[in-house]
């Protein structure tokens, strides 16, 4: 009997360690988050080196031009974790979702916003070039879009 309990056991702990890595990734608050998966539209901002800034550049001009349009721009983390920023323009208004539940280090959670408008700020306390994110129904977070 206890052969077949050890042998049940044994059985038990390889099948249930067989899961494949990578599929989720557990936050610092316990949230379950998906792994990131890039995509070639992906605005990428390692450390103020962006890549895909026509992109973004088109997304600016089309919320100027009230134009619907979408972006993520995926922004890595000295530790090299990404924070997934989801910008919608619905024509009117500007949707925001951070989701920082890939950070480590970060707070692990989504953030979510909608504002009127985006702006361009030149020689600022972050950057030389920084966007924000203007006249929000949220004072509490942050606003930053894409600086380098």
């Amino acid at each position: 009997m206890k052969r077949w309990m050890m042998a049940g056991l044994f059985l038990l702990f390889c099948v249930g360690g067989c899961g494949e890595p990578g599929n989720q990734v557990e936050t610092q608050a316990g949230k379950q988050a998906g792994a990131y998966e890039p995509v070639e539209t992906d605005i990428v901002n390692t450390h103020g080196n962006v890549e895909n800034m026509e992109r973004f550049e088109e997304f600016y001009q089309n919320v100027v031009d009230d134009v619907e349009d979408r972006i993520r721009i995926v922004s890595y983390t000295e530790e090299g974790d990404p924070i997934l920023h989801d910008l919608e323009f619905d024509g009117n208004v500007l949707h925001s979702v951070r989701d920082s539940r890939r950070d480590t280090f970060g707070n692990g959670e989504i953030v979510k916003m909608s504002c009127e408008n985006i702006e361009y700020v030149q020689n600022g306390e972050m950057a030389d070039h920084m966007y924000r994110l203007a006249d929000c129904d949220r004072k509490d977070a942050d606003d930053s879009v894409l600086w380098y």
